[in-house]
């Protein structure tokens, strides 16, 4: 079940941060409520500048070393975790099936990649030699017009490799890598892991003075629409559940919890997503950070590794918008924080647009406290 626990909890995290998805009810703009917020400038922080040591640039090595191991051919027969090339023809009822057919195709023995029986059969195998195997798909298979069928695989074998660790060599890197030498694979490395660490540095900062300015804001609010937000959630993990084959009882026993408590810790996730965005808009409109541009969008698309149309096309304008917004306040909260580190941390450059004050956001007419909402309130509207 630990698989399951984890696209669960992974799933909420994602459902939380991109609100809404493409051909999914968009609950991107709901009235959440509204708060007094904290003062925002000049947040107390303490996030240090990220480093990277000579260790770590050598633990990745070792890393990708393990990783990439070379291929060399051998005049033996085959054995578990060798690597096979093999053309292999798969028949049912004497009539080739889709899929079932391919040439020149790597196999490592044992990896499981094959159904059962596939790979075993190979064990033994020598290069040139033609090996017939009499095999079933499980009953389970996705092709429901294989499932439980038996066919025959006729599988030719052109070589048989077996795994050598590696070394550090510039024929390793020209092998695994677009650099030409061990000294600029390192410092490649070395500027891959920086980037890494310097982009958890940044959301360091950012949710720090977040998380600062959230617990010492007031908030009101609207019960409508976190009943909006928390009803679409639960249907997405309702949904959830049906792919798995289970009821949402049964996913959150997989997590560790009854129907109950998962919904509760739907309900809390929810609650301090609204949290967020009602700070965030807030200091958006304040700021004048609220009038996005392409520029925006395609900056923060970059930084995420895609690009705006790419982003829209997967969870729409809307929630693409929200994201930016976000991302923009952030930046702008960690610029404008107090970093106490004794070599503070400091933002990547990235221009931000921004634009006149706009008016303040309007409360909803129904709003309740922090205190007065629950759960239950919001599950019985």
């Amino acid at each position: 079940m630990r698989k399951l626990k984890l696209l669960c909890l992974c799933g909420l995290t994602a459902a939380v941060l991109m609100t809404g998805c493409a051909g999914s009810t968009d609950t991107t703009n709901v009235n959440l409520g509204s708060a007094t917020v904290s003062e925002y400038r000049g947040v107390k922080i303490n996030v240090a500048a990220p480093e990277v040591t000579d260790d770590e640039v050598d633990q990745k090595i070792q890393t990708n070393l393990k990783q990439n191991p070379n291929e060399v051919e051998v005049d033996r027969a085959a054995q578990d975790g060798d690597i096979v090339n093999i053309d292999y023809k798969g028949t049912k009822d004497g009539e080739a099936f889709d899929g079932g057919t391919a040439e020149g195709q790597d196999l490592t023995l044992g990896s499981g990649s094959m159904i059962d029986g596939f790979e075993d059969g190979l064990v033994g195998a020598k290069k040139g030699e033609t090996k017939t195997l009499d095999l079933t798909f499980p009953e389970n298979y996705r092709e429901e017009s294989l499932a439980g069928q038996a066919v025959v695989f006729e599988v030719t074998v052109n070589a048989v490799k077996e795994k050598q660790d590696a070394v550090l060599d510039d024929a390793f890197v020209q092998r695994t890598s677009d650099y030409q030498t061990v000294d600029e694979y390192k410092e490649g490395i070395r500027a891959d892991l920086l980037a890494q660490k310097q982009k958890t540095a940044e959301q360091e900062m950012e949710q720090d003075v977040l998380q600062d300015i959230i617990d010492n804001s007031d908030f009101k609010f609207s019960r409508n629409g976190l009943s909006v937000r928390y009803n679409q959630m639960l249907k997405q993990y309702t949904n959830q559940a049906k792919m798995y084959g289970m009821t949402l009882s049964q996913m959150a026993q997989a997590n560790g919890m009854d129907e109950a408590g998962f919904k509760e810790y739907i309900y809390s996730s929810v609650k301090e997503a609204a949290k967020k965005e009602i700070v965030v808009k807030d200091i958006a409109a304040k700021e004048g950070l609220d009038n996005l541009t392409d520029e925006d969008k395609e900056a923060f698309a970059q930084a995420n590794g895609t690009s705006k149309d790419t982003l829209v096309s997967l969870y729409g304008e809307d929630t693409v918008n929200e994201q930016v917004l976000q991302d923009k306040v952030l930046r702008f909260l960690a610029s404008n924080a107090d970093n106490e580190a004794e070599n503070p941390a400091k933002l990547s450059e990235r221009e931000v647009t921004v634009t006149e004050t706009s008016a303040d956001q309007e409360s909803s007419p129904e709003e309740t406290t922090e205190a007065e909402t629950t759960a239950e309130e919001t599950k019985a509207n």
